[in-house]
């Protein structure tokens, strides 16, 4: 509304939004805590990413730091006890795996619970009368353990920790049997119930080729939403009559959902072709949109929906993609392709503007879902660990190539962009296959995986090794895989973007590339934000950086 980000809030049934916060700083996480008839909540510093425990009244005002201990640290998450009087959080201002903490919401004693010290550590639930609770151990994006914590115990909540998978989600149903979301032993997550009396592990709900993401539990039911490729599903089940039912979303990606004390059902939805919008479900199974986009000017029919497409990679791999294409009087001949970030991430049918803007400006788009990416089952997954820059490069030229051979591309008339690791792909990309392309558009992008993993968060460092490689052991490989070793091959114009305070990726990522071009002769453009991070967290910027894309982009179509 503001163009930047502030805690809003509706005074249901009417949905006109107002401020509570002129704070101006993206939020990770609210809590309305009616006790102390205030709200706690986490805020970042333009795009450092140190999300900080607040409190400010319910009416609103200036956010109060919880801890002024904790200033220039982050809490990585935090849940409540029933009554809502004890907080259980994580935070690393002590420790760079993390510490969890318990803090009196009515007096604000704080006391440390936990230390992180193989891996960090991040609590993620905690039992109705406070007096016990579970956590996360994340040894790499595809093995993140949970335990349940109780008197000094801890117990697993798989039967065999040690073997690679990951828990999702947890929620406790009373005092003894939580609910958990993990892929144990399976190709993708489901959800399973565990007993806190005889430690029994139980698989409860498996989709087929789907991922489970999260839960809520309410009245015997479990509401939930899941992945299959690039859309998401939503469906409820009654734990006493084993019915499983679909819920018919109103969008296509599911960001956010939350069941109420009364049972109403509300998510925060998202499609290609339409904006963020908070839907909410009545008893009689029928969606409303509480966030009225319209005013803004902004219509669903104004939007290009992609189609999904599917190719085979150099080795027999099928890979899904996105495929935008303009309409016939604005095509000017010209296709993006945009590898995702991640790069254990995937592109679905989210809105992004950027996509859409280029779209309708005469852009075909690209977007494939290359070996590494989340949904399509674990193994799938794994594939990038440790193999950033070989076979997630050949998916990427086998799905530029199968987009010359449907007649959607031509070969040096292709542009690649992306953000994080997307942006890392297209400098590589520009380097070993300067061939097919006619510019190049990195976006916080890597250029060196040795700095890279040198200079990461030091929480993050723990899983360097599984995730890139070992800077010592796979020196060599993070060498050949690296983009600043091709910049030989970087022929072609170049536009880089990056955030002065990105706690990912260093500036120094993109300004090594930025200097050595110019050293070659090679026409390259520099914006450097001095107020964002590993992203665009105020509208101002993003749009900036959008229309200075479009230029550099429509400068080079001949």
């Amino acid at each position: 509304m503001n163009e930047q980000y502030n805690l809003w809030v509706m005074d249901l049934p009417h949905t006109y939004p107002y401020p509570l916060t002129s704070i101006n700083q993206n939020s990770s996480m609210i809590h309305i805590h009616e006790a102390t008839e205030s709200i706690i909540a986490t805020f970042e510093h333009d795009g450092d990413e140190q999300y900080q425990l607040y409190h400010l009244p319910l009416s609103g005002g200036h956010p109060v730091p919880f801890n002024e201990k904790e200033n220039e640290s982050t809490c990585y998450h935090a849940v409540f006890t029933a009554d809502h009087q004890e907080m259980y959080y994580a935070s690393n201002h002590e420790n760079p795996l993390l510490n969890i903490y318990k803090t009196n919401l009515e007096t604000n004693e704080t006391h440390l619970m936990q230390q992180g010290d193989k891996a960090p550590i991040v609590v993620a639930a905690v039992s109705p009368d406070g007096s016990a609770y579970t956590f996360t151990e994340t040894y790499s994006n595809t093995h993140a353990a949970a335990y349940y914590h109780e008197k000094g115990d801890k117990v697993s909540l798989v039967p065999d920790p040690s073997i690679p998978h990951v828990v999702k989600d947890i929620t406790f149903a009373g005092n003894d049997t939580l609910y958990l979301v993990t892929n144990y032993q399976s190709e993708f997550s489901y959800i399973a119930s565990f007993s806190l009396s005889t430690y029994e592990f139980q698989p409860l709900i498996q989709l087929e080729d789907e991922e489970i993401n999260a839960i809520k539990l309410h009245n015997g039911t479990i509401f939930f939403p899941s992945q299959k490729g690039v859309r998401d599903h939503l469906y409820h089940y009654d734990l006493s009559t084993k019915a499983l039912n679909n819920l018919d979303a109103p969008c296509d990606i599911i960001k956010k959902i939350q069941v109420t004390n009364k049972g109403t059902l509300y998510i925060l939805g998202v499609s290609a072709h339409q904006i963020d919008t908070i839907f909410k479900r009545d008893p009689l199974g029928e969606w409303s949109k509480l966030t009225n986009h319209k005013v803004l000017g902004i219509s669903d029919d104004m939007m290009i929906k992609p189609e999904v497409v599917h190719y085979n990679s150099f080795d027999g791999l099928s890979i899904e993609a996105l495929l935008f294409k303009p309409q016939a009087r604005n095509a000017n001949g010209y296709s993006i392709l945009w590898p995702h970030g991640g790069p254990q991430s995937a592109e679905r049918l989210k809105y992004r503007p950027i996509l859409q803007y280029l779209a309708q400006s005469g852009y075909v788009i690209f977007a494939p879902n290359f070996r590494g990416s989340t949904g399509y089952g674990s193994s799938f997954q794994k594939m990038v660990e440790q193999n950033w820059g070989e076979g997630p490069r050949l998916d990427c030229v086998a799905g530029m190539d199968w987009l010359i051979s449907e007649g959607h591309a031509e070969k040096g008339k292709l542009f690649s962009m992306g953000g994080s690791y997307g942006g890392y792909m297209s400098l590589l990309l520009a380097g070993r296959h300067s061939e097919y392309f006619s510019g190049i558009v990195d976006i916080f992008g890597i250029s060196n995986l040795l700095t890279f993993i040198e200079n990461v968060p030091p929480s993050w460092r723990t899983l360097m090794n599984q995730m890139v490689g070992d800077p010592e052991k796979d020196r060599e490989k993070l060498v050949s895989e690296s983009p600043i070793t091709y910049l030989d091959g970087m022929d072609k114009p170049m536009f880089i973007i990056h955030g002065q305070n990105d706690p990912r990726v260093k500036t120094e990522e993109s300004e090594r590339i930025v200097n050595s071009l110019k050293g070659k002769g090679v026409r390259v453009e520099y914006l450097l934000f001095d107020d964002e991070g590993h992203g665009f967290s105020k509208k101002k910027n993003e749009m900036e950086a959008n229309k200075r894309i479009k230029a550099f982009l429509d400068s080079l179509v001949k």
